[in-house]
């Protein structure tokens, strides 16, 4: 076995090889081979392995083929040391959180950089009507042949305002010289909920429940009383049991993927060719993903001095899908909701909308069938660049590219029930909006780097460079009303009324200037440095000036190593990054036109004052690294590295004087920290008799704090029942804390204020206190193993997630104390609820109308959301070409493969997925942790079969 050995610019050291013979493989062959040249980032920048200084991770093909999410970024959680990539809802398509070694930012977008092939593109939610659809789920894992994570300031440092959340680079797949590759690749399967442990009431329980609650309300006599009059106002039969949980769901979502692609190469021309079909279907009903791709890639050597690539990657994604949150249009809410007692249809077949619930129209079958929400996203990704050597030590890079992404969203409300009834609207019923959005970005970079080595010992680099990156955001919509009763065309033309009409756009660009410099003595000393300044178009006044400096030491080069190290390489770094943090016009004192068609006084009115002075928010990062190997009969690989991020001039609102017309200002004045530690351990073995393992732990920790903000004695609240305050961790919970239960009568307790010294059943005297507990994890762990024997293959990956927490923020609802007693309720409401006969329950009496506030936020409904989690297992076997023996036919390999299999939640008391973040809340420190009705992750199965022609 042929296997090279590289210290990859990470620091984490990786395994690149292709296996020849497994009967060939020798120990003696695994050795340090780190001469390789390797390019970073997406500039052209040139170094050789040892030269790295900076902390990043690169991610191979064979750990994205076959990922075990939609979207690349999930594909990427447990592969990366201080990476975390969680789904904010189970919707396939749907928009994801990834967050690089904790927060950047406080009140702004957290997201990495995603550059593919040179080119920015946009990551995040790009729905307007839909509750949610992530860009990035356009692209297709399969043609990417690498993905770079870059961590701290040094090797983000060339991304300038752009790389305080760290910056991911993708790298699409190319051809092989002198082979001509056919690959045709075939994935089904079918999965079912995750992790879901909600123990709703059955009818007869409901109705027993709903009775206690009228009986402890004074408004029944007897138990028995309550329940008859209970069963009286459900007009249950007494024998029904209608599980509307399970009829808005489908048993099975299924599962495909189909991926063919072309890889081969001439002397001077590479080509790589690819189509792909991927569908997903949700746990709701009417919830499904659609994504065609198709990707073309040349590469083509003009002369001995001029190389140029061309790469295009199109894409289109059809998602439909329900409502998330809150919304009585959401199946997975309004299911678990509507008490058992209540039928589905009507005895004439028509749905049943005279509903015992919230509102008596909401019937989720109905809606799922009549109502529809769908988008449709198109995507083109080019690029085309050029490499031209002009004199013996200079080259020349020139990278243009650009990314389009259209949007085209349907929403329709039926007019006959649910959303589409406008009692006394003189527009009618029935609802139809649209929205069209499309996003461009083109970006273009030139660089002249100079490469040369002096007296065999001093290695020298220096690149210079411009780089423009323009950005163009429209949008449209309209709506209209008055649908025929009955139809259900949908269509604009069929309402009848206009109701609204409305478009945006905005215009963004920046120019950055850039050089870059390094040196290396000997090949065991390095030193690197970078500075960039930055223009944006939504700063009046203000360039950003960026740097970043790192060093690094290789003991093995400079033949000081000791003597069980195969390798050992020291590295520190320091930069400063930055982040946009607001859009482009926010320096503008900006009016918006009022009541323009119904109105006599229509005319523009300011509604956001113009920031003056406003500027990049600023990320200081250091860096410190040790990369090592060592072993006899195996290689033991790994990295330690520590870091600590300085987040100053972060965006946040200040009081502002009355007399302006605006209560608050935004300005550059709140300062926090990120700091923490990772490593990777890993081992790596193979044998004569064709046995291969690989097995790699990463751990990350993270400390994160708010250092100051604007001075104020008092914490902010913001969404997701968390505060800011200095001292305190970003994404900590700030509300009421629960005391349980009085056991004397049954009321609810809190305590009045964090000392925890005093209780009262008041809610209106319990102060909101920040709980200690918070929905950033201080620990994320993983275990990859792969084992090949022969031409078997076993590979699992083993999540954890630790000391953080999750909050239910609709459990005020179905765990009510009685607020909602005519709704379907958590059964610990009926069995564990305190009566005269258990005094010692864990939930308050259970009284209909309420019991106090008993159901007010509070840490009631906190819990710790630790996990473990078996994200990723496969099986399977490779016949080869010689036991085919089929023509064209180099090999065929099947797998069997499984998704979430399993997850060990630490809190016996938690019924929802850990994996939890809200759809609905605008920036990361709010949405994280927050359960908010989403459809919940799947556990799949799958079969797949891989041929190569």
């Amino acid at each position: 076995m042929n296997v090279k050995l590289r210290v990859l610019s990470a620091g984490v050291l990786f395994f690149i090889g292709h296996a020849v013979s497994a009967q060939k493989a020798k120990n003696d062959t695994i050795r340090g081979e780190i001469d390789e040249v390797v390019l970073t980032g997406s500039y052209g920048f040139r170094q050789t392995a040892e030269q790295v200084t900076g902390s990043s991770v690169k991610i191979g093909a064979d750990k994205l083929v076959r990922p075990s999410a939609i979207s690349i970024e999930n594909a990427l959680q447990g592969q990366v040391a201080g990476l975390m990539s969680t789904a904010s809802s189970g919707q396939p398509g749907a928009n994801s959180i990834t967050l690089i070694r904790g927060l950047g930012s406080l009140t702004s977008g957290n997201n990495p950089l995603y550059i593919l092939d040179g080119v920015p593109i946009p990551s995040g939610d790009v729905s307007g009507l839909l509750t949610s659809q992530n860009s990035l789920s356009l692209i297709n894992p399969a043609d990417i042949e690498n993905i770079e994570v870059l961590k701290d300031g040094v090797a983000t440092a060339v991304y300038g305002s752009r790389g305080a959340n760290g910056v991911i680079v993708i790298t699409t797949k190319t051809g092989k010289k002198g082979r001509s590759d056919l690959n045709f690749t075939s994935e089904i399967g079918s999965g079912e909920v995750a992790f879901e442990k909600f123990k709703m009431l059955n009818a007869e329980e409901s109705t027993k429940l709903f009775g206690l609650s009228l009986f402890n309300a004074g408004q029944a006599s007897t138990l028995q009383n309550g329940y008859n009059l209970a069963k009286s106002e459900y007009n249950w039969d007494g024998v029904s049991d209608y599980d509307w949980n399970r009829a808005v769901r489908r048993a099975n979502p299924a599962f495909s993927r189909y991926n063919f692609n072309y890889s081969g190469g001439v002397e001077n021309l590479l080509i790589f060719a690819s189509l792909g079909y991927l569908q997903q279907e949700g746990v709701s009903r009417d919830s499904k993903f659609d994504r065609y791709n198709a990707a073309l890639r040349a590469d083509w050597k003009a002369s001995d001095k001029l190389k140029m690539n061309m790469s295009v990657n199109l894409s289109r994604s059809v998602q439909t899908g329900a409502t998330d949150g809150s919304s009585f249009s959401n199946p997975v809410f309004t299911g678990r909701l509507l008490s058992p007692t209540q039928s589905f249809y009507n005895a004439n077949g028509t749905y049943n909308t005279k509903l015992y619930y919230i509102n008596e129209e909401f019937n989720p079958i109905g809606i799922q069938n009549e109502n529809l929400e769908k988008g449709t996203f198109n995507k083109v990704i080019t690029s085309i660049g050029s490499d031209y050597q002009f004199l013996p030590h200079f080259r020349y890079t020139s990278n243009f590219g650009l990314d389009y992404t259209s949007g085209n969203e349907l929403v329709y409300w039926n007019p006959d029930f649910g959303d589409g009834t406008f009692d006394g609207d003189t527009n009618g019923n029935g609802y139809l909006a649209r929205q069209f959005n499309n996003y461009l970005t083109w970006n273009w970079y030139n660089f002249v780097h100079y490469n040369k080595v002096f007296a065999d010992k001093h290695d020298v680099s220096i690149s210079v460079g411009l780089e423009a990156t323009r950005t163009e955001r429209e949008y449209n919509s309209l709506s209209k009303q008055g649908f025929p009763a009955g139809t259900r065309l949908k269509y604009a033309d069929v309402g009848a009324n206009p109701t609204g009409a409305g478009g945006s756009a905005d215009f963004r660009s920046l120019v950055g200037y850039v050089t870059r410099a390094s040196y290396t003595f000997n090949k065991f000393l390095t030193f690197t440095g970078s500075f960039r300044r930055d223009g944006y178009s939504g700063f009046t006044g203000y360039n950003g000036n960026f740097w970043g400096a790192g060093l690094s030491f290789d003991f093995g080069k400079a033949n000081i190593l000791p003597g069980f190290f195969k390798s050992l390489k020291l590295r520190a770094s320091y930069g400063e990054n930055g982040n946009q943090a607001v859009g482009p016009y926010a320096k503008y004192d900006q009016y918006s036109y009022r009541a323009a068609y119904i109105s006599s006084n229509a005319g523009y009115v300011s509604n956001v004052a113009p920031i003056d002075g406003l500027y990049w928010e600023k990320s200081d990062k250091s860096n410190i690294g040790l990369d090592f190997t060592f072993g006899k009969n195996g290689l033991i690989y790994g990295t330690v590295e520590v870091y600590k991020n300085n987040n100053t001039d972060q965006i946040f609102s200040v009081p502002n004087p009355p007399s302006t017309g605006f209560t608050s200002i935004t300005k550059n004045i709140a300062d926090s920290y990120s700091k923490g530690l990772e490593a990777t351990l890993g081992f790596k073995v193979g044998n004569s008799e064709g046995l291969n393992w690989n097995t790699r732990f990463n751990y990350a920790y993270n400390d994160s704090k708010i250092k100051s903000l604007n001075g104020e004695a008092n914490p902010t609240s913001i969404e997701g029942f968390k505060a800011f305050f200095p001292g305190h961790n970003p994404t900590e919970f700030y509300t009421r804390l629960w005391a349980g239960v009085d056991p004397k009568n049954g009321d609810p307790l809190w305590y009045t204020d964090d000392s925890k010294t005093a209780t009262t059943n008041n809610s209106g005297l319990a102060k909101l206190s920040f709980t200690g507990k918070h929905a950033l994890p201080t620990h994320i762990g993983s275990w990859y193993n792969e084992l090949n024997y022969k031409n078997f293959k076993l590979s699992f990956l083993i999540n954890y997630q630790g000391n953080y927490s999750v909050f239910d923020r609709w459990a005020f609802v179905y765990d009510s104390s009685g607020q909602y007693g005519y709704l379907n309720q958590l059964s610990s409401a009926l069995h564990d609820s305190w009566t005269p006969d258990n005094p010692n329950a864990s939930q308050p009496k259970y009284v209909y109308g309420g019991n106090k506030n008993a159901n007010s936020a509070s840490t009631r409904y906190l819990f710790d959301g630790d996990h473990i989690r078996l994200r990723n297992i496969e099986f399977g076997y490779r016949f080869t070409k010689d036991v085919l023996k089929i023509d064209r036919v180099k090999g065929i390999y099947v797998y069997a493969r499984g998704v979430n299999l399993f997850t060990y939640a630490f809190d016996k008391n938690l019924y929802f997925d850990p994996e939890s973040n809200s759809n609905a809340f605008t920036y990361t420190a709010s949405n994280l942790g927050v359960y908010d009705q989403t459809q919940p992750n799947l556990r799949q199965y799958m079969l797949g079969i891989s041929i190569d022609f």
